[in-house]
């Protein structure tokens, strides 16, 4: 492939040059320099969701259930505990780990009807509490360029879209699902040289490599290049994700070493639009991968909880062979998801093939596209 030409599979891309613009005066925006109490108050909320309102729950059926139940439970929830710590630089996850404790909850006190009911309320209490702490989380200021949690901005108001900045990369998450197979563009922070506030004067859309353009309606939006790929990004806030994205750049570890040839690209790129191709009542949608996941986390817990029941000496010998059956399916599902999860991740940083031009104009005095003007 000539070092000057893309590939066909990416086009169409944006102009290889172009035109010298003025910085113009842009608005400084409304994010304050610091939110105070922001980890407490985040970290207090996901405790709450994750370990305190399920353990009460917990905790109400020791009166009628067998100590054997209960112990299995405080295991469960010990569980999702230790998910919730491990994941704890990803707080918009952190709904699916008071989820599994609040199903830990609710499967302790099922027998106990109807008073025992009362845990279905588990599952919507700890929604709540880890949403909040997810907006907490994410709710914008300053503070956020020297914190190590990854935190979202929605690109329009009606769409689910989302550019997500983590500690070691970026992602656009456009929530495409019609006809399946799509997957998300994925930047390294570590090769991150210009991050610049600006505005698009006019309608206009953005290419990205592979997939549908990013539509850009007029308003305030970020530009990015790092490495080959460049991205320019609608977000209410520009001037707090450039100053998020040059402060995280120092401290980003470098990713792994893309494709070495055209054929390996080739088929990391099939490999990854399979993966995320279902088909659904004969129609072609984006698969649910998180779906592995979940299931297995589930199935794990459950079995876990049955084995500790069964060894406290709960009746029902006959089911030591389902308790081990979940335990060994869930943990298989979950490794395969890790290793899918993984695999992907390397496919969404590798969306342009090896040795390609960069993607538009990478220099910061121009406009890589009409209407883009930068912000002073």
């Amino acid at each position: 492939m000539p070092t000057g030409e893309h590939v066909p599979e990416v086009q169409p891309a944006p102009p290889v040059t172009g035109n010298e613009v003025a910085p113009i005066a842009g608005r400084r925006g409304e994010a304050p320099d610091a939110v105070p109490g922001r980890r407490l108050q985040a970290f207090g909320l996901g405790a709450l969701a994750v370990v305190v309102v399920p353990a009460a729950f917990l905790l109400w059926s020791l009166r009628a259930m067998p100590a054997g139940v209960v112990i299995a439970g405080g295991i469960g929830i010990a569980v999702a505990a230790a998910g919730w710590l491990a994941d704890a630089r990803t707080p918009r996850r952190w709904v699916g780990w008071s989820l599994l404790a609040a199903f830990v909850a609710v499967f302790a006190n099922f027998g106990l009807a109807p008073a025992g009911l009362l845990a279905l309320l588990a599952p919507v209490v700890c929604w709540w509490l880890a949403s909040s702490a997810y907006r907490r989380c994410s709710t914008p200021g300053f503070d956020l360029a020297e914190a190590d949690v990854e935190v979202g901005f929605r690109l329009y108001e009606r769409r689910p879209a989302e550019l997500r900045i983590g500690r070691d990369r970026a992602v656009l998450a456009l929530a495409r699902k019609h006809g399946g197979g799509h997957v998300d563009q994925a930047i390294a922070l570590a090769e991150v040289s210009l991050a610049q506030p600006g505005e698009i004067t006019a309608e206009d859309v953005w290419p990205l490599p592979g997939a549908d353009g990013l539509r850009l309606p007029p308003g305030p939006a970020v530009r990015v290049v790092a490495g080959r790929q460049q991205w320019i990004v609608p977000v209410a806030e520009p001037r707090l994700v450039a100053a998020i994205l040059r402060r995280r750049q120092t401290a980003a570890w470098p990713q792994r070493t893309g494709p070495q040839d055209l054929n390996a690209w080739h088929a990391l790129r099939d490999w990854a639009a399979e993966r995320n191709t279902a088909h659904r009542y004969g129609r072609r949608a984006q698969s649910r991968t998180w779906f592995r996941g979940a299931t297995g986390f589930v199935l794990g817990v459950l079995g876990l909880m049955m084995l500790t029941s069964l060894a406290a000496g709960s009746p029902g010998a006959g089911m030591w062979p389902a308790a081990v059956g979940a335990v060994l399916a869930g943990t298989a599902l979950v490794v395969s998801w890790l290793r899918l999860r993984r695999r992907l991740e390397f496919a969404e940083l590798n969306q342009l093939p090896p040795r390609s031009p960069s993607w538009g104009d990478p220099r910061a005095e121009v406009a890589p596209i009409p209407s883009w003007r930068p912000w002073a």
